[in-house]
């Protein structure tokens, strides 16, 4: 009767668990993705992007280590922002490869585009190129991502503050 027994919107932390989840139970699911790779807000722009900047600083500084080496001691003498991205470039790989992979063992499928509702059971796809397909399911969850919280008194200017989205495209450092 339907293309599938559940159609996910989002492929963050709770949908990437609800399709699994779903799928080990033997159900067809279809998780709709609009950002260009699978693992959403939290794999992209959001948690696991800024811890991993944060651990690439502690690492490189020595900032771990001074207590056994000394105070100047450094991994690296001058770290820029491509020693930063480059790490992080390795490790968003990594955990879209390890989604991609689990979505692939537990036989759920994906389709790359904005879903909306068109029916009670039917979420229509649009593609970045604009081409819409229409899928069908018993069930559909709605796990879609977050935006940074930006409270007016905060100056942000993508110069000096940032907010989580923004520090991931950081062209360079900067003394303060």
């Amino acid at each position: 009767m339907y293309d599938y027994d559940m159609i996910v919107i989002g492929s963050g932390p709770s949908g990437r668990r609800a399709a699994v989840q779903t799928a080990k139970i033997g159900k067809s699911v279809l998780v709709v993705e609009k950002g260009r790779r699978v693992g959403g807000v939290s794999v992209h722009t959001g948690t696991i992007p800024s811890k991993t900047l944060r651990e690439t600083v502690l690492n490189l500084s020595g900032w771990r280590e001074r207590g056994f080496y000394g105070r100047s001691y450094r991994v690296k003498q001058d770290i820029d922002a491509s020693d930063l991205m480059a790490r992080l470039r390795k490790t968003l790989d990594h955990e879209v490869e390890v989604l991609e992979h689990q979505f692939s063992r537990n036989a759920v499928k994906t389709a790359r585009g904005e879903g909306r509702f068109v029916g009670p059971h039917e979420i229509e796809v649009t593609a970045e190129t604009g081409e819409t397909r229409i899928y069908s399911a018993g069930h559909v969850l709605i796990a879609c991502g977050t935006r940074p919280f930006r409270p007016d008194h905060v100056p942000f200017n993508r110069t000096s503050v940032f907010d989580s989205d923004e520090i991931i495209d950081l062209p360079r450092l900067r003394a303060a």
